[in-house]
């Protein structure tokens, strides 16, 4: 009598390998990769989420919180977290965060490029993050605190967009930027986080006063992290004889109102004034 004998083979090619079984598959996360590569064809833009994604773009970084002041003022932080990860999700935007503690960083993502071209800008592709990060999200602040303002905006450029406008002065402003208000009223922006040394600020400011050629502003606003920041450079900048029109504030303010709104210290006249006001006779501060 012959035994039949069943010996061990590999799997017949009909019978189906347990990791490609649609029962496994069923039970797979519910951001599978398949879903995700459905989200990011079925996604739509609206024209506020182009124009958020072009604004990454030319700020390089914003964080969560300014995105939210700017394109969604009456949204939920939760809220404007969904949007953007979707965004991000679709490739529009990038992300980065510095810390479990930081804000979330949003810039312009690889598909973003077509957005650009359709609004006849150019891509500059992914910016990596800035050792000084801190500051460009300081100077960012400054930017939407002068858009954000009920004043018309002739223009507003950050430090890294200068060089793309021509400038070609031997000193270079954190920013620029001018108001239409009985004019063009142009002013140039230092934010100051005391990360240098007062001497450089100093020699800038004395650089202004010379004069910028070709290019004429009312006075140069200066951002500083702390109310006593902004006390102990006013009584210094007297000491060594600036004489520049000087208007300072905080950063903190402007994360809050618009530049327009903003209550500044004019420099000499022991006095509080907003940016379009009519400045005062400057009188030399007692240093006692």
């Amino acid at each position: 009598m012959l035994l039949q004998l069943h010996l061990p083979r590999t799997l017949a090619p009909d019978v189906p390998d347990v990791r490609d079984h649609t029962v496994r598959r069923a039970l797979l996360s519910v951001r599978s990769d398949d879903e995700a590569s459905r989200e990011r064809v079925m996604l739509r833009c609206t024209e506020r989420d182009k124009k958020l994604i072009v604004k990454c773009g030319l700020c390089r970084w914003l964080t969560t919180t300014q995105v939210q002041r700017l394109y969604f003022p009456r949204a939920t932080v939760n809220a404007v977290q969904k949007r953007l990860r979707k965004l991000a999700d679709g490739g529009f935007l990038r992300t980065h965060r510095e810390s479990i503690l930081s804000e979330t960083l949003h810039a312009a993502g690889p598909k973003a490029r077509g957005i650009f071209e359709e609004n006849g800008l150019e891509y500059l592709g992914g910016n990596e993050v800035s050792r000084q990060i801190e500051h460009l999200v300081g100077v960012n602040d400054i930017r939407i605190a002068v858009e954000t303002g009920t004043v018309p905006v002739a223009y507003f450029f950050a430090h890294w967009q200068l060089a793309n406008i021509g400038w070609t002065q031997a000193v270079i402003p954190d920013a620029v930027f001018a108001m239409r208000h009985l004019g063009i009223r142009n002013f140039v922006v230092e934010y100051d986080r005391a990360t240098e040394g007062l001497s450089v600020l100093v020699e800038k400011l004395r650089t202004y006063q010379e004069g910028l050629r070709g290019f004429s502003f009312e006075a140069a606003v200066i951002v500083t992290d702390q109310d006593r920041r902004m006390d102990s450079l006013s009584r210094e900048f007297w000491k060594r004889g600036v004489s520049l029109s000087v208007l300072l504030g905080t950063v903190a303010e402007l994360q809050t109102k618009s530049m327009v709104d903003c209550s500044f210290l004019e420099l000499g006249g022991a006095r509080h004034r907003k940016l379009l006001d009519v400045p005062q006779k400057s009188e030399k501060p007692d240093l006692s």
